[in-house]
């Protein structure tokens, strides 16, 4: 008769085949490892991003407003197509879509600072005072989908920017 084998823990918690609880010297190992992983996998797969919006129109103004693109690479500004949304991507997340959002117009432009925006106009008049806006863009490494809610002053309640100061000829 030959007697079933005993196990020691070791081997029966799998400790050398792999499998088992890592040593407890090896942890800061495995998570120098990890975290390097993920550091390079960060730097390469940074994206576009879309930074604030700045609405420079009032209350019964066609659309003029700014959207930031604080970081873009020639290649993402070459290929970036940016769209407002349509009625079925805002009913399914649950804003309400506008129809003076129907024919904006959106461009890439740069600053002379050199940084760039994507400006959206209309031709159509804003009349509520907030309007939502999700915007859809895309570009050949990506696609992004973003949403705003632009507010919109009536005209008598909008800064004016201060006249310049006229000075005399000395």
């Amino acid at each position: 008769k030959i007697a079933p084998a005993r196990l020691s823990s070791a081997q029966a918690s799998g400790a050398f085949e792999g499998s088992g609880p890592i040593p407890s010297w090896r942890k800061p190992l495995v998570a120098a490892a990890l975290l390097l992983a993920m550091g390079f996998t960060a730097l390469d797969t940074q994206a576009l991003a879309l930074g604030r919006v700045n609405v420079q129109s009032a209350l019964g103004e066609p659309l003029r407003a700014e959207i930031d693109v604080p970081d873009i690479t020639p290649d993402e500004a070459a290929s970036l197509k940016a769209a407002v949304a349509g009625p079925d991507a805002f009913k399914a997340a649950g804003l309400e879509y506008s129809a003076a959002l129907s024919n904006v117009q959106i461009s890439l432009q740069k600053r002379p600072d050199g940084r760039s925006f994507l400006r959206l106009t209309s031709d159509r008049p804003m009349t509520e005072p907030f309007v939502d806006l999700i915007l859809e863009a895309s570009w050949a490494s990506g696609r992004m989908v973003r949403d705003y809610t632009m507010l919109f002053d009536p005209p008598n309640l909008r800064v004016m920017p201060a006249p310049a100061a006229i000075t005399a000829p000395v």
